[in-house]
């Protein structure tokens, strides 16, 4: 399993959190409006957020987070075709996470 996806920074922060702005996440699929109009995150961006809580977070050459969790690891890293954006790798172990961080020139291992 490798995937990703491309969330703008507030989008990133509210669904961490649930303030400020929800922005496009509705339109990308990864939430949608309750009968009050609340925004809900959905099922796939939860399990996401809720391992990024739970995982350990290593920050490596200031613009590439590693976090290595108990279900999946993550790379984050910012998205420089959009502008405030970072793009989310979701990879399925910790050989995956070292091979992709072996392509960036990083080890995380320093």
């Amino acid at each position: 399993m490798t995937t990703s996806l491309i969330l703008t920074l507030q989008e990133w922060r509210f669904a961490l959190s649930g303030e400020g702005e929800p922005g496009g996440l509705c339109e990308k699929g990864f939430a949608q409006r309750d009968d009050n109009e609340s925004i809900i995150i959905g099922p796939e961006l939860r399990l996401i957020t809720e391992e990024y809580a739970g995982a350990t977070a290593q920050e490596i050459a200031g613009d590439i987070t590693v976090l290595r969790g108990d279900r999946f690891n993550m790379l984050i890293e910012a998205y420089p075709l959009i502008k405030d954006s970072l793009k989310i790798t979701l990879l399925k172990d910790a050989d995956a996470l070292d091979e992709a961080l072996a392509e960036r020139g990083n080890t995380g291992n320093d």
